[in-house]
């Protein structure tokens, strides 16, 4: 565990280091590729899509060339969706489309989706999509569609349950102009409601798993997730692995969850890098009680167990840190289970309690790092994750790998 965490913080201050270089010499003034932000949702909190569409509103990159929000569903509950956008948007032209079908099920050459991603791409100003439910990954296709069709270079892609930092689309942006084998980047995914222990345990650990371990990844060019609720991807390669990534199944069911890692994991087969930077910065909601934070981490497992033969298949075009990050994402909880199990029923009083003090000491040196970065008194708290990991997260890993066949989203 120390020497895993010694390389991560190395390579992830590295990270850090090189993009605040690069940020430092960008001219004050500097544009780059064009943006179209995709925001998706399903029956939302009225309040939550509320203060995401204003921080879309807020968004300051002269570049940015659409707000999309495509709503999965339109009956008449998802209504309220729409109203909300529009009022948002009122004063900057904003339109809502009703298509009865969805663009995932018709070939592109098919005249009526031709016409729906003509008509947005067309609008001046920004727009809203009503459609039949079916799944966030058919409402992110009928916004890729729309979103090549206009012709713009790159798809910011968030949640509506997220707020968007003013600047989060140049940051991202600027993240690609790296290289123009940059193929996607993510950035510093906050949480807002940490109102109870579940949801501020959470948020110690987001801080983790993007400035360190998405920040090592990055440095070795191999970020394996680029979150959901904040991302960017070209749109020549959205183009070429769209199809095949709304449709990706598994035992023969149509894949629900795991988008976000799946649309990483075809950039990544492609040859292309993924990046992170500390600068593009969202807050987003996490699970405030115990049994839905366990259902989600459930589900993010699954994803991740699905995409093992992407990543397996694809190792070789990239740094040996993939291999590495994949083998110790697999290992290292059942290494836990199984120290543990060892340690109460086989273990002396000496090898329980050195357990317990490694532990600990490790939990104490990722506080130590993160309050040097940060100054966030809030990392007093780190060591106390171990404590949700182990009742909470490596049982639902557990459960996810002997559960794969059910593919049902588990929170609807």
């Amino acid at each position: 565990m120390a020497v895993d965490f010694l390389a991560v913080i190395t390579f992830s201050g590295l990270n850090r280091r090189q993009v605040n270089k690069r940020v430092r010499k960008r001219d004050p003034h500097w544009v780059g590729l064009s943006t179209g932000i995709l925001a998706v949702g399903y029956r939302e909190d009225p309040i939550l899509l509320e203060g995401c569409l204003k921080s879309l509103r807020a968004i300051r990159y002269q570049r940015n060339q659409r707000v999309l929000l495509v709503v999965d569903g339109n009956e008449s509950q998802d209504e309220y969706m729409a109203q909300i956008f529009m009022k948002i948007f009122e004063k900057q032209g904003a339109a809502v489309f009703r298509p009865d079908f969805l663009c995932m099920d018709r070939e592109a050459s098919d005249k009526g989706r031709e016409d729906l991603v003509r008509q947005i791409a067309y609008h001046p100003g920004p727009v809203c999509v009503m459609q039949p439910h079916r799944g966030k990954r058919s409402a992110m296709y009928t916004g890729f569609a729309a979103l090549l069709q206009q012709g713009i270079e790159s798809v910011v892609v968030t949640d509506s349950d997220t707020y968007l930092d003013p600047n989060v689309c140049r940051e991202l942006a600027f993240a690609l102009a790296e290289s123009p084998i940059v193929g996607a980047a993510t950035g510093d995914v906050r949480i807002y409601n940490t109102g109870t222990w579940v949801s501020f345990l959470s948020s110690i650990r987001y801080w983790f798993a993007f400035n360190l371990e998405r920040g090592a990844q990055s440095y070795h060019n191999v970020v394996n997730c680029v979150s959901g609720p904040l991302g960017i991807y070209r749109m020549t390669i959205v183009a070429d692995v769209m199809d095949s990534w709304v449709k990706q199944s598994f035992l023969g069911v149509l894949c629900t969850y795991g988008d976000d890692r799946h649309l990483t994991n075809l950039v990544l087969r492609e040859g292309f890098k993924v990046k992170f930077s500390q600068y593009a910065i969202c807050y987003t909601d996490t699970p405030i009680r115990f049994i839905a934070w366990v259902t989600q981490q459930t589900r993010w497992s699954k994803s991740f167990f699905r995409e093992i033969p992407i990543q397996l298949g694809c190792m070789h075009l990239h740094s040996p840190w993939m291999t590495y990050a994949l083998l110790y994402q697999l290992i290292y909880p059942m290494m836990m289970i199984y120290n543990l199990v060892n340690c109460i029923y086989f273990g002396t009083g000496a090898q329980i309690s050195w357990w317990l003090v490694s532990i600990t000491l490790v939990g104490l040196m990722k506080t130590a790092y993160a309050l040097w970065i940060t100054r966030d008194k809030k990392f007093f708290f780190t060591t106390l994750y171990g404590f949700l990991y182990l009742v909470g997260y490596v049982p639902a890993k557990i459960y996810a790998a002997l559960t794969l066949y059910d593919n049902s989203w588990g929170t609807r």
